[in-house]
């Protein structure tokens, strides 16, 4: 990267931090440094296997951006997501809004086996989930690189109940969303940025027609044509539908330009579009019209969604050696703590 890109990554970050700062959200151990010493290879180790995985299936980084947000909106930014039933576990896996629908778990285990040799004990599952959501918006087009925090520790449980009930559902109003997002710290800017995420991946064709087909107010001939392409609405999970028609594997504006023609997929999208509101239509507007401020946005409500309940204390969380198990009271964790 050249200076003037350094640059530009430098003031982004900074930015991103005194966002964060100023609403009291940043812990004094969660920082971009937490690995440099104790697993630099996190970067490179991650990188890679995004980029394998998106390579592979590019629908895979929409899922993995996905995964750190439904991770985050329950109990916090601490690996519950990924954990399996177990015993006195019911996992979030199969909640309403995850079941058949949250994704990428394989990718997950596969960066974890890989930093557990590297760095045994050493990285968090919830960091992990940060690093590659970054990695994969980056990888589909997202500019700059913006800086990730660490020092989140893994939670050891799971809530289906609390997934239930605080991630958004596709046929959320705006005034919904506004208190659901309102309910974690997060206020209408960031709800606007958060939701451009679904500029990349796919819906289920499901969805589509039990939410989408019908919205009030929007471009007709779209819905019509949407119809077709999602012609039954008892289609099998498999079936999807891509959120943004012209470019589903780009991370780009696009999201907000469709919304400004009525052209939302599901309701909680064209929503930002349709409620009578200064801030969410401005920001649509702003968004669909500036790319380059979407993309200074984005990481910056991303950061701040990062810091939700992160668990720091090494007596209340734990560094998980696979994401989808609590560690047994028989391992003796063995945790490398950065240094500053």
């Amino acid at each position: 990267m050249g200076s003037t890109g350094a640059g530009a990554v430098v003031g982004l970050c900074l930015l991103a931090l005194m966002a964060v700062a100023s609403i009291g959200l940043v812990h004094a151990t969660l920082t971009p440094n937490f690995y440099d010493r104790s697993c630099p290879q996190i970067y490179s180790i991650v990188k890679a296997e995004i980029k394998k995985a998106v390579k592979v299936e590019k629908r895979m980084a929409a899922s993995l951006v996905r995964l750190h947000f439904h991770d985050c909106f329950v109990q916090g930014c601490d690996g519950s997501i990924l954990l399996d039933n177990a015993p006195g576990i019911l996992s979030e896996k199969f909640s309403l809004a995850n079941n058949n629908s949250a994704r990428g778990f394989p990718v997950i285990d596969t960066i974890k086996a890989a930093l557990e040799k590297a760095c045994p004990r050493t990285v968090s599952c919830a960091d992990i989930l940060a690093i590659a959501s970054r990695d994969s918006a980056v990888e589909v087009g997202l500019t700059p690189e913006y800086q990730v925090l660490f020092g989140r520790r893994d939670g050891t449980n799971a809530s289906r109940e609390l997934a239930d009930k605080f991630l958004p559902g596709p046929q959320f109003t705006y005034e919904q969303l506004k208190q659901n997002f309102s309910a974690v710290g997060l206020n209408e800017t960031d709800l606007v940025a958060l939701s451009g995420a679904h500029t990349i991946g796919r819906v289920r064709c499901q969805l589509v027609r039990l939410f989408g087909v019908n919205i009030p107010d929007t471009n007709a001939e779209f819905r019509a044509n949407l119809s077709k392409a999602c012609p039954n609405a008892s289609v099998d999970f498999s079936v999807l539908q891509n959120l943004d028609l012209k470019t589903p594997d780009k991370f780009d504006n696009n999201y907000y330009k469709n919304l400004r023609r009525g052209e939302g997929i599901i309701p909680s999208d064209q929503t930002l579009q349709n409620t009578d509101g200064p801030i969410n239509r401005a920001l649509v507007k702003d968004f669909a019209q500036n790319q380059e401020n979407f993309f200074k946005q984005f990481p910056i409500s991303t950061i701040k969604m990062g810091n939700i309940g992160v668990i720091t204390d090494r007596s209340k969380g734990q560094i998980r050696v696979n994401c989808r198990f609590v560690n047994p009271p028989s391992l003796i964790e063995q945790v490398l703590v950065a240094s500053e």
